[in-house]
């Protein structure tokens, strides 16, 4: 996929109405890439076995969100997943994803795709490491652009129906 116009058709593609749930959105995802997509609230103990970067192994898909993060931080996870799903990608560089790693500068820094990797650059060659976080960067990019306007389908009609009731 590339740049603005892929993330465009895709949206294009999943025919999202304003004011879809979630789980419409997820269901939609999975019919169109062919998955099975389970997004699992996990208790801290369940937490801490979330492996790595892992989103898709082969048909099926997990989303792991942590109770205790701020609903609408699990909103934010579960859309951009959905999204790297959309866009193709079988891993997200931030996953498993908690509302504690913005509160850590190097940890959000992670998450926006800065400062990944120059350890391993200097052992492994930097050239090899460039290329593969461009690559990390460029699904990153991707999954943001697209995840920001699922977000913003789910999201319109809770301000609208606040905004009614200002009169």
């Amino acid at each position: 996929m590339s740049g603005r116009s892929g993330v465009d058709r895709l949206f294009e593609e999943l025919e999202v109405e304003c004011g879809a749930s979630v789980q419409c959105i997820t269901e939609r995802v999975s019919a169109l890439m062919g998955l099975d997509i389970e997004v699992d609230v996990l208790d801290e103990d369940e937490w801490a076995t979330v492996p790595r970067f892992v989103l898709r192994d082969g048909d099926r898909a997990r989303i792991p969100v942590r109770r205790s993060d701020p609903r609408w931080y699990r909103l934010h996870v579960v859309l951009h997943e959905l999204a790297h799903l959309l866009c193709g990608h079988t891993s997200c560089a931030a996953l498993p994803m908690t509302f504690d790693q913005l509160r850590k500068p190097a940890e959000a820094c992670v998450l926006a795709g800065a400062g990944v990797g120059m350890g391993a650059a200097m052992s492994a060659g930097v050239s090899m490491v460039s290329r593969e976080q461009d690559q990390q960067d460029q699904q990153e990019a991707e999954a943001r652009a697209l995840a920001h306007r699922l977000g913003s389908f789910v999201e319109v009609p809770q301000f609208a129906s606040a905004e009614a009731g200002l009169g």
